[in-house]
């Protein structure tokens, strides 16, 4: 029975099929916007059980080309950033992959990949930006060169041209986020030709992609197969002749699945498919995972500036002395939240600031400040961590304008990135990644506040303030040729903020001088953000738009500076935002300051 199971592959064509359900079509959010949906189309690499309502007689557990019920690579990908993915096929889903298609030509009760992608856009399906497409194919068109004698290699370049045709399609169509793939080659000439001529007629169309490897990666697994728990990469794991009818009823042994390379002799078995999927959701998430660095280190430049603060506004000064020394150790802690597909953040640092500051009566004044900052920070989930340090120099004014204070300061730093390490799961097996890049920052504001009510000592109003920060990071190639290696472009993070709050000071004499503000911060740059990845072994790089932080969110600082003795004075205080989409971050600080 189990021949009349793989016999189904290989049924003379003639058998059409209209999906039951089509796709949704995906609205069009701004472009940054998490994925909601994951449109698949292939061959039995990526089908889902399609022959399941072919053949009544499959097992129910069995119907995908793999251990079944073990899952093909792109449901892993699936699964790993949250997403559904069933077959369009019986059950309405958004998976279009047959098992047995060639990219166009017909072969058996297959549909070929040219038609898969015909069949969504005439029922009028289309792509938005919360769409991820995963296409992939030939291996089908390998076979029928072999069964013509493999010699006529057209068959092989024509079927990579025509696959790349249809990647372009889809980009025509609408998607902005496609994932694409070598054919596994085992060394196989033929294959290698096919995976040649893809990469070349994807680079000539310009096709903007995220392109994986797997031909790669499947020459790492089979050089050091016990890395990742093989105990058989020449065996297959399934008794019967078809892994489409391959369940734990038939396998070679218990555990097969997770043991052996391939299923049947063509087809990868269940810890394989994994492994490919966790790769390439390794490198789909990575750009978000990347980006995170800009805000981390605007963060931490923020911190840095908010020690300023305190004396920018006066705080170190004393009455009949105008110069004032101020400086500082400081801990700051950012987080930014995390999901299935954005890997968050955690980073801890300390800081060191100084400064000198001079007073021109009880108003007005100037001040230069450094500071330096060094700290560890950690990606979500096990996903790797790295080393920040950055520096600042900044310099600031204050003054009155009849009853409104102003303040003017601004910044400029630099920050490098030691070591930012990727740690990348697959299988039982844990990569790093390990890359370096630096970065600049500038800064500019403008603050302004005026005293509604005064009583006690203190006074307390509005507090209005634009703010203009920019970080830039260079970009960096991540050491090693392995499969799930890759390099990424410059990114940036550009931010012009308004504040609306409120201020309580101290009045000038006073042996303490307090201030706390609380604000309102509307960010005004709407821009997307862009990052461009090329995954090792990838003819062509991927640009795609990364996640802006929230526009609305709240900021605090609050500082005190309390005489001790003579000019020196004890200062202290803490400052941060929060409220802006799971990103938070505060700093508190301690030093001194003396005046003379």
């Amino acid at each position: 029975m189990e021949t009349t199971y793989a016999a189904v592959v290989l049924l003379a064509a003639g058998l059409a099929l209209t999906p039951e359900a089509q796709a949704q079509t995906a609205n069009s959010p701004p472009v940054s916007e998490p994925v909601t949906r994951m449109v698949v189309f292939g061959d039995s690499l990526s089908d889902g059980g399609y022959y399941l309502t072919l053949d009544p007689r499959l097992p129910r557990d069995a119907g995908s080309f793999t251990t079944n019920p073990d899952p093909v690579s792109p449901e892993v990908l699936a699964a790993r950033l949250g997403l559904p993915l069933t077959p369009v096929y019986g059950q309405g889903g958004t998976n279009f992959a047959v098992g047995g298609a060639r990219v166009t030509a017909a072969n058996a009760l297959s549909i070929p990949v040219a038609t898969q992608v015909s069949n969504f856009l005439g029922a009028g399906g289309t792509f938005g930006p919360r769409d991820l497409v995963y296409i992939q194919g030939g291996g089908n068109d390998y076979f029928a060169f072999q069964a013509l004698g493999s010699t006529d290699t057209s068959i092989l370049t024509t079927a990579a041209s025509q696959l790349a045709t249809q990647v372009s399609r889809l980009q025509a169509a609408g998607a902005s986020r496609i994932v694409t793939l070598a054919v596994q080659s085992g060394g196989a000439p033929g294959l290698q030709l096919f995976n040649r001529t893809y990469a070349a007629a994807l680079a000539a169309a310009n096709i903007n992609a995220l392109y994986f490897d797997t031909d790669r990666l499947f020459n790492e697994l089979v050089s050091s197969p016990t890395t990742y728990g093989y105990t058989n990469i020449t065996g297959v794991a399934c008794t019967v002749p078809s892994s489409l009818a391959c369940t734990r009823a038939t396998l070679m042994a218990p555990h097969a699945n997770e043991t052996y390379i391939l299923a049947d002799s063509v087809h990868p078995a269940g810890i394989t498919q994994r492994i490919q999927g966790q790769a390439v959701a390794s490198l789909v998430q990575a750009p978000e995972q990347i980006a995170g660095l800009s805000y981390a280190a605007q963060a931490m430049f923020r911190s840095q500036r908010d020690l300023l603060e305190g004396p920018e506004r006066g705080g170190s000064q004393r009455a009949g002395r105008g110069l004032s020394f101020f400086g500082g150790a400081a801990y700051h802690y950012y987080s930014s939240g995390g999901s299935a597909q954005r890997i968050g953040i955690n980073e801890r640092s300390f800081s060191g600031t100084a400064g000198v500051d001079l007073g021109i009566g009880n108003a007005s004044g100037i001040g230069v400040a450094a500071g330096y900052s060094d700290g560890t920070g950690d990606f979500h989930a096990g996903a790797g961590r790295y080393k920040p340090r950055a520096w600042t120099v900044s310099g600031y004014a204050r003054g009155e304008l009849g009853p409104v204070r102003l303040l003017a300061d601004g910044t400029y730093g630099e920050i490098d990135y030691r070591r930012i390490q990727r740690t990348v799961q697959l299988g039982p097996a844990v990569r790093d990644h390990q890359g370096t890049t630096d970065g600049n920052y500038v800064a500019g504001r403008i603050t302004a506040a005026f005293d509604l009510l005064t009583r006690a000592g203190l006074a307390f109003g509005p507090d209005l303030a634009v703010q203009y920060d920019r970080v830039r990071l260079g970009g960096f190639t991540e050491a090693g040729s392995l499969s799930t290696a890759a390099s990424f472009g410059r990114q940036e993070v550009e931010s012009l903020t308004g504040r609306f709050g409120a201020v309580v000071r101290s009045l000038p004499g006073e042996p303490v001088r307090v201030f706390a503000r609380a604000g309102y911060e509307r960010e005004f740059d709407d821009d997307p953000r862009l990052l461009t990845i090329t995954p090792t072994g990838a003819p062509i790089s991927f640009t795609g738009a990364v996640e802006r932080a929230d526009r609305s969110y709240m900021s605090y600082a609050l500082g005190v500076d309390g005489h001790l003795a003579g000019g020196l004075s004890l200062r202290g205080g803490v400052s941060g935002y929060a409220l802006r989409d799971g990103r938070d971050s505060v700093t508190a600080f301690a030093g001194l300051s003396a005046a003379f």
